[in-house]
């Protein structure tokens, strides 16, 4: 019925570290919807076998809020919950454009904390693809008591079908002042890199609209198909196409996690950095990652999973 809920886990390493805690954790999930004049939700449009994306930005169910903070450290655990929306996120002193040296400090992704923080400063962007995560931290004490922050979503350049200009999407103000006792480590969580030396097979998929119908390696869903099989323990590396100029695919790893080695032969961005089941493959991209088919502390993985694209809402005539 499009509604949207988080889950939050952490362990004991987590809650001891001295990141901002209890009201300055702050869950901002976005969403993107399309209302009638009458306030009624929209959920269907006239185009055919097209993507619907909504027109209206939410953060936790409310359209363009407003935050009163304090002038200190924050920290927000934020998911794109929306179906086909992509956001391209900045903080900004400005309601409409994007201003230097404003800094989004990333701390984790869609699979926990990573090693060391990440500062995005403005005019740099920090990328979210649909049900991908990200934690960031914003020092607000840096700005004087009445100032307006604007967290920005400047839309995808890669996109061929949608032009989306600078618009705000949340607003923060600066209204109190408070002490503040967190602290963002220089190293937040011990990271290990998979071995590729030490991989047991290769594989390639390709994910492309054949004929109207989008397809992985030129088969469409099967349920009671199984596409390949990995003994559990094992490491893999993948290779994710995407051949076609426009088109996006954050592509969902159930039941395992990995991690980037690089997009078209280049490093990843420094924020996709650890371990993520969410893979974002941009227009005319090839991405490889490295699997381990066994849990952080090398428990072995068994069971049925699927891959898929995360594009939820397709609208079919």
């Amino acid at each position: 019925m499009g509604l949207l809920g988080m889950y939050i886990v952490e362990d004991d390493y987590e809650r001891q570290l001295p990141l901002p805690k209890g009201e300055y954790d702050v869950p901002l999930m976005l969403e993107s919807k399309t209302f009638g004049l009458d306030g009624s939700l929209i959920l269907n449009n006239t185009k055919k076998n097209t993507l619907f994306e909504g027109s209206v930005p939410l953060v936790n169910g409310v359209p363009w809020p407003r935050m009163g903070v304090a002038n200190r450290k924050y920290r927000f655990r934020i998911l794109n919950g929306t179906g086909s929306n992509f956001f391209q996120l900045a903080l900004s002193r400005q309601e409409n454009a994007l201003t230097e040296g404003d800094i989004l400090t990333v701390i984790g992704n869609d699979g926990g904390l990573i090693d060391q923080p990440i500062p995005i400063s403005s005019p740099e962007t920090l990328r979210v693809s649909m049900a991908e995560g990200y934690e960031v931290v914003i020092d607000f004490s840096k700005y004087p008591l009445g100032t307006q922050l604007y967290l920005q979503n400047t839309g995808l350049k890669e996109r061929v079908d949608l032009e989306t200009p600078v618009k705000p999407i949340m607003r923060f103000d600066v209204v109190r002042q408070e002490i503040d006792d967190s602290e963002i480590p220089d190293q937040i969580r011990p990271f290990e890199t998979i071995s590729i030396d030490a991989a047991n097979r290769e594989r390639t998929f390709i994910y492309e609209n054949i004929q109207g119908k989008w397809m992985i390696n030129q088969k469409m869903w099967d349920a009671k198909r199984i596409d390949f099989r990995a003994n559990p323990g094992d490491i893999e590396i993948w290779t994710l196409v995407n051949p076609q100029k426009g088109k996006l695919h954050p592509i969902h790893l159930h039941g395992v996690e990995g991690q980037i080695l690089d997009r078209n032969g280049k490093p990843p961005f420094p924020y996709e950095r650890g371990w993520k089941d969410i893979f974002h493959v941009g227009s005319q991209e090839t991405v490889r990652i490295a699997l381990k088919f066994a849990t952080r502390d090398g428990r072995k993985l068994e069971g049925k999973y699927m891959l898929h694209c995360h594009h939820l809402q397709q609208i079919r005539s």
